[in-house]
């Protein structure tokens, strides 16, 4: 009776091949819950994020936090306007300054080469 093999070698070797496809599957499907899990939480994150969101905007629309008088919204924008005008002509003159300033200072680049071109030729004379 000793000679008789209560497991043959290819059932053995069938059963551990079985028993290691288990765990590798496990593993790949720990692997997967874990990143799905990631996901998930983070998807609820967001979605907390967006309805607090959509709270906080329905409560600043509904009671703003100062009132203004019908005269004082347009004292205001009257205001603004005015500032949005004198900048655009403030803009338009700094443009208008920075462009005459490079002008002169092309008038006096050329200036300074044609005195060096001149001071260059004399001295070419003289050599000669």
């Amino acid at each position: 009776m000793a000679d008789i093999p209560v497991i043959s070698d290819t059932t053995f070797f069938m059963l551990l091949f079985v028993i290691v496809l288990l765990i590798v599957y496990f593993m790949i499907r720990e692997f997967r819950l874990m990143k799905t899990t990631g996901l998930k939480m983070e998807s609820d994150l967001m979605r907390e994020k967006l309805t607090l969101l959509k709270q906080q905007g329905e409560t600043k629309s509904s009671t703003p936090f100062t009132r203004f008088s019908p005269e004082q919204v347009a004292a205001i924008k009257e205001v603004e306007d005015e500032n949005t005008s004198l900048e655009v002509n403030l803009f338009a003159k700094e443009r208008l300054i920075d462009t005459r300033l490079r002008r002169l200072e092309n008038y006096v680049k050329q200036a300074k080469l044609d005195t060096m071109m001149g001071k260059i030729s004399q001295e070419e004379k003289k050599v000669k």
